[in-house]
């Protein structure tokens, strides 16, 4: 009913709720003025109808009083006792406060009656004082609701600050538990320690702990399965905003990896990149970005159930795999096999998910195929392995080496993480002589006859001419190939740059090969110089093999050392490596050749528009299947003809969607094919990021925590931008809503 209805006792329902009750004392009886008051038949058959004289009483002395609670109800044409019929008793009898009366005739003697009544009179005390409460704006109820009020801010409060401690926590990859869950006791964690620290200096949290402590409230939400809740809604949260950013720039890649955790479970990561365009702000510039989505324990790693994992996952997360437009794993054969692999199941539900080795691991192949293709080779980092296992088996030789060498101390290798390779020659080829002086501690060393033997052994092999003018070569090759690598790995590189640092890098070693042994030569003379050793090579024993029936030649003898060493060493490791690098890179250039003319669309003016129609016709048909295509060749080569034009030479693709951006739509299929080239990823370096999250969350005390927490707390993580952003009002409203709380929110 509306304000009007209200103030017809007609409308009123039989039974009246507080609510109802404080809404009509409000408004108050209305005594209706110029208004024509229907006639009736009464019971002895004339017409009557209200006067409206019967809203005053007359006194003894002729005095006229208001009967301000008599009230007439147009609906039923009768009148109502306006107090007795909302505070109506079981002992009051009268129609004034049911029914109403429309007995004209003798209505006045009813109201006389009536109004004299010990009901009525408490009726009307009842109403006078809860106007009077009304009035004063102190109901009971309001007090009520005032006093829920505040106690709904004040454990929403205290759940924005747990909130926020669990934040911080995941953002820094901290442990929530202790040994014990209660506050103020040792060793109970540090999600509890720091609600002990806020209780210090925020009074919210302040009053919060006073009340667990004088037992005010056994509702604490401070326990570790509420703890659990809280994570995952907020994980929720970040996720949510991670698809819908992904569905609103339409073009993605997936990125995926498996590694085995601290429980020897396999997990598999899956992440996705997209080119943001952030159209809601128009002041924000294009940005590649790359997102991390889950960590999930996956039973068997073949091809097949791999792929069958990311499809179903990619229905979770309601993401259309025709909008995949590429894929980066490892080389793994389980990835990239070229018929049971991740990458050809995939290819064959969408022909342009283009697949692209993950090339900063190649590169670690490439020099793994050169470090084993020479015993030499494998001889020379099983040296710097042996150097490492000596000194940092003992403290006491670690404490030699450090007082020798203050620049570097030396590294162990790893077959994965080639990077090592590089440090591990660093420390030996810029501190050679300061080593040697440590090993020389080392062997003076009566107590330990064997570390005092592989001194010996060690300082022998160090100071050897081979060994030198080998670190010397590795420190070269590893330094560029490093170089490379670290670009490789940044999440904003394109196919078009990256081809071109991969073919930079091939041609330093074709160069290296010609040129390199001979600048080797001269750094490791000046090295051995240092040292106080001769650049001699030791003379090899030469190696009659057996001659077979009918084989009348006789090999070649390399009787010079340093020609056996050049040519079974120096071009053995370079050959294998520039053959490596060009086998394992030919997808990556198939790529660069499809969307290399528009990396720098400001350099097209030169083209000839037949060639750049052909180039443009080419990545139509690149980018069309048989049932859709993502441009037109022609409409992208007349928006380019145009676009050319408006741009710098020396613009980025990045820079290029930008001013793209600031245009608006008119040149869509420029935007759609710079999107996807940028889209498409040359590393799967973000996977192995999520690793090093991983290791850190499921340590060696926190192994046993569950799957779903450990992604949750991953996605926290790692995407720490986003989580730091939620909206803390909209995760307690999904927490008040998910399940009957003992609390208000």
């Amino acid at each position: 009913y509306n304000l009007n209805e209200w103030k017809d006792p007609g409308n009123w329902p039989n039974n009246i709720s507080q609510e109802v009750k404080y809404k009509i004392v409000e408004l108050g009886p209305t005594h209706l003025k110029n208004f024509d008051f229907p006639a009736t038949i009464q019971s002895d058959g004339t017409q009557r109808k209200f006067s409206p004289k019967l809203f005053y009483r007359i006194l003894a002395n002729n005095e006229k009083v208001d009967r301000v609670w008599l009230v007439y109800s147009p609906i039923k044409d009768c009148v109502f006792c306006f107090c007795c019929k909302i505070f109506i008793n079981e002992k009051c009898h009268s129609d004034l406060a049911t029914v109403g009366i429309s007995d004209w005739r003798h209505v006045s003697d009813k109201l006389i009656s009536h109004e004299r009544s010990q009901h009525h009179v408490q009726s009307v005390k009842s109403w006078f004082e809860l106007k009077t409460r009304i009035e004063m704006d102190e109901t009971i109820d309001k007090k009520h609701q005032a006093l829920i009020e505040k106690e709904q801010n004040h454990w929403r409060n205290v759940l924005i600050r747990i909130l926020s401690i669990i934040q911080f926590l995941a953002s820094n990859n901290d442990s929530f538990r202790g040994s014990s869950d209660v506050l103020y006791t040792k060793s109970n964690g540090k999600f509890l320690g720091m609600i002990e620290m806020l209780a210090k200096f925020d009074p919210v949290i302040l009053e919060h702990v006073n009340r667990i402590k004088n037992k005010e409230t056994h509702v604490h939400y401070l326990g570790h399965e509420i703890q659990d809740e809280l994570i995952k809604m907020m994980a929720a949260e970040v996720k949510k905003k991670i698809i819908d950013s992904i569905k609103t720039a339409k073009y993605f890649s997936i990125i995926m990896d498996t590694t085995p955790d601290i429980s020897h479970i396999e997990q598999l990561t899956i992440l996705i990149r997209i080119v943001n365009m952030d159209e809601k702000n128009t002041k924000s510039a294009p940005a590649i970005k790359e997102y991390f989505l889950d960590f999930i324990n996956v039973k068997s790693t073949t091809g097949l159930h791999l792929s069958e994992i990311l499809i179903s996952q990619l229905k979770i997360y309601n993401i259309d795999l025709k909008d995949c437009r590429g894929q980066a794993y490892d080389n793994g054969s389980n990835m990239v096999g070229q018929y049971k692999g991740v990458q050809s199941r995939i290819s064959n539900i969408n022909s342009r998910a283009f697949f692209t080795p993950c090339t900063a691991h190649s590169l670690n192949l490439v020099l793994c195929d050169a470090a084993k293709n020479s015993l030499r080779a494998i001889t020379f980092f099983g040296i710097l392995r042996r150097v490492y296992t000596l000194f940092s088996a003992s403290v006491s030789r670690w404490d030699i080496l450090k007082s020798n060498c203050k620049q570097f101390t030396v590294k162990q290798w790893s077959e994965t993480r080639w990077e090592s390779r590089l440090n591990s020659v660093k420390a030996l080829r810029f501190q050679l002589p300061f080593i040697m002086n440590a090993l020389e501690e080392v062997s003076d060393d009566t107590n330990d006859l064997v570390a005092r033997s592989e001194a010996l052994s060690l300082l022998k092999e160090i100071s050897s001419y081979e060994f030198i003018l080998s670190l010397i070569i590795w420190y070269d090759i590893l330094m560029e190939t490093n170089i490379v690598s670290k670009s490789l790995q940044n999440h904003n590189m394109d196919i078009c740059v990256s081809t071109k640092l991969v073919f930079g890098l091939l041609e330093y070693l074709k160069n290296y090969r010609e040129i390199g042994y001979e600048s080797a030569k001269i750094k490791s003379n000046e090295l051995v110089n240092l040292v106080g050793t001769e650049s001699v090579f030791k003379k090899c024993r030469l190696r009659k093999k057996k001659k077979l029936f009918d084989y009348e030649a006789n090999d070649e003898v390399i009787e010079n050392e340093e020609e056996h060493f050049k040519i079974t060493y120096f071009f053995v490791i370079l050959d294998q490596a520039i053959k490596s690098l060009d086998k394992r890179f030919k997808q990556l250039e198939s790529y660069s050749n499809n969307f290399g003319f528009l990396y720098h669309i400001g350099k097209l003016k030169d083209m000839q528009d037949d060639e750049l129609m052909k180039c443009c016709k080419d990545l139509h048909l690149v980018l069309s299947d048989e049932s859709s295509k993502d441009i037109d060749g022609q409409d992208l080569f007349a928006e380019i003809v145009i676009f050319r034009t408006l741009v710098d030479e020396e613009v980025t693709p990045l820079q290029a969607l930008a001013e793209l951006k600031k245009i608006g739509g008119s040149f869509p299929n420029i935007t759609i094919a710079i999107r996807i080239m940028l889209t498409i990823p040359v590393a799967s370096a973000c996977a192995e990021r999520s690793f090093s999250k991983l290791k850190i969350i499921k340590s060696y005390l926190r192994n046993s925590i569950g799957q779903d927490k450990l992604s949750d707390l991953a996605l926290l993580s790692i995407e720490q931008e986003i989580s730091k952003s939620i909206n803390y009002e909209e995760v307690i409203n999904i927490f008040a809503q998910s399940k009957s709380r003992k609390k208000i929110f």
